[in-house]
């Protein structure tokens, strides 16, 4: 009924970094996006045009030219374009959070955010508006010292609306993930600046790819039980 095991959608190094664990482990998975640098698995090139559930809880994936694969999970590991929109000044942002302490509160200490960079796994535990502080504002090159970005739910574009809607409460808000970067929708598995909101600082570059691939495995591991595909 299913062809793969994981479907590993983006080809950046938190892609490669989750296909490489992966293959390691001995699933049986397909790369795909768009290489950017030279990667020690095959990757496949093709434009991915949808990811929708398919049967009692795998999903169909589909590319530009219109085949389709058949997997049992996941992994959208998309890069910041077209992910990210200029982030809402402190004094607008609103999170999901009660009575809104973000807006009252003042910029994190630096300090806090290169801890929490060099421990993503801690800052998962933290209160929602507290990781809003620590990384809603930007602090030198862990932001890039250029615009601050905010990656949303509604950018997403490959996932069907209704699947969507499953992902975060609001629109603009990142999906919601565990600890394993698993979403609400059971299967389907986040990477990269999507996750960030979550997990911190060190998911902004490719520092957190490691900490990510190992935490999916896990996830996808669970996930799969021991069903055949």
């Amino acid at each position: 009924m299913y062809e793969y095991d994981l479907i590993v959608v983006g080809a950046g190094p938190y892609g490669r970094s989750i296909a490489a664990h992966a293959t390691a482990a001995g699933l049986h998975l397909r790369l795909l996006g768009r290489r950017t640098q030279r990667a020690a698995l095959p990757v496949d090139e093709r434009k991915v045009t949808a990811v929708r559930p398919y049967g009692r809880d795998g999903f169909e994936v589909v590319t530009a030219d219109g085949e389709s694969m058949r997997t049992r999970t996941v992994a959208l590991a998309l890069g910041p374009n077209p992910l990210t929109e200029p982030a809402l000044p402190a004094r607008e942002f609103r999170p999901h959070s009660p009575c809104g302490e973000a807006d009252r509160a003042g910029p994190a200490p630096a300090r806090h955010k290169r801890f929490y960079a060099a421990h993503p796994a801690l800052f998962r535990r933290l209160p929602t508006f507290v990781r809003v502080l620590l990384t809603d504002r930007p602090t030198g090159p862990m932001s890039g010292g250029t615009t601050r970005y905010r990656a949303s739910t509604d950018r997403v574009t490959v996932l069907s609306m209704p699947v969507r809607r499953r992902l975060s409460r609001t629109p603009d808000a990142p999906p919601w993930v565990d600890t394993r970067f698993e979403s609400a929708h059971p299967g389907l598995f986040f990477a990269g600046l999507l996750t960030a909101a979550f997990f911190g600082p060190a998911i902004r570059s490719a520092h957190g790819a490691e900490f990510t691939a190992r935490r999916v495995l896990k996830g996808v591991r669970r996930r799969l039980g021991t069903r055949p595909r």
